[in-house]
Parts: C-alpha cells; structure tokens; sequence
C-alpha cells in the first residue's frame, strides 16, 4: 500500500532531503519521495503494513501522522469547499495535499483559476524538493493563469505573495478571507 507520513521536522532542510532520501532507504522503508516544510517532513512510502513506518524511528524522526493514499478517493466537487481545504492544507505547508484537493474539481471543470491553483502549491512542492529552479517554473506559469482567471479568490493579494515568494523563495499564507463568494 501507499502511505503518506507526517514526520515532525527537527531542523532539517530541503538541501538535505537526498540525504534522508538516501538514509531512509539504507534502513529499508521503500520510499517514493521526500519533501521538506518547514516543520514537518512528509514522506511517500510503499509498505505492506503501516508498522513499517516505524523505521523511521531508527533515524531519531518522529511518525505524526499516517495516511493512505487512496487513489480510487472519493472527491468533493464543491469549489469552496475545496478552495478553503485547499488553504488549510497550504498554509500548513501540505502543498501536495493542497493540489490533490482541487484537482478533481478541476478536472470537472477544467478551470484555470484552479489549475493555477493546483500549480502553484506544485511550484512549493519542488521547493520543499530543493528544486528552485522547477519552483521558480511552476510559480511563473501558476501566475499567469491565475492573473487571467476568474476564481472566487482575491488575485491582487494572491499575486502580491506569489511576487514575494519568488523573490524570498519562501511559503506564504493564504487568508481564508481572501476567498470571495
């Protein structure tokens, strides 16, 4: 099975996700892929039991959360819905889960404004992968579609902190009040 693992994150940066990529291997999680929030770390790992996850103890890391990741999902088709758990997950820094949110509204609807959306928290995805220049990418092509849509969110704002995160290259909050009905 496939599990999502919510690490708590003692210190360690992107630049050193190789590393813990590597060290985790060595003790024989099989994982898919690491990626680095400020305070937590996010591991996708295939299993055959969610005790394996308990490897990563070995490693000095603490398991906060476990999921699975369930691909057959059932999706809520409500916008808003979706928009504001879109932003809880992206202000805690979940930026995969984030795109996962909306991307099956997206798919319905094949809106810009969402798919700018589901990019833009991909762009911090390839940040917390120490991928700058994929980030820097993704970010640019995220504003472009959100500049030319029309999804209930306040764009000014939005752009103002997509300005300033490709700058600093550093997350940013959205406001739930910025979601516009």
């Amino acid at each position: 099975m496939r599990l999502l693992v919510i690490i708590s994150n003692p210190g360690i940066t992107p630049s050193h996700r190789q590393e813990i990529l590597t060290r985790l291997r060595r003790e024989g999680l099989m994982v898919r892929n690491a990626r680095i929030a400020s305070d937590h770390i996010e591991l996708d790992v295939v299993a055959d039991d969610e005790r394996e996850v308990r490897l990563v103890e070995r490693l000095g890391l603490k398991s906060q959360e476990v999921h699975v990741i369930d691909t057959e999902r059932t999706i809520n088709y409500d916008v808003y819905d979706a928009l504001f758990k879109y932003v809880e997950l992206f202000n805690k820094e979940r930026f995969w889960e984030a795109h996962e949110v909306l991307e099956g509204v997206w798919r319905l609807n094949r809106d810009r404004g969402l798919q700018g959306l589901i990019i833009l928290a991909a762009a911090f995805v390839k940040l917390q992968e120490n991928n700058p220049r994929a980030f820097t990418e993704l970010m640019m092509r995220a504003k472009d579609l959100i500049k030319n849509s029309n999804i209930p969110i306040n764009k000014k704002s939005l752009l103002k902190r997509i300005d300033n995160a490709l700058r600093s290259q550093k997350p940013f909050r959205i406001e739930s009040a910025d979601i516009e009905y």
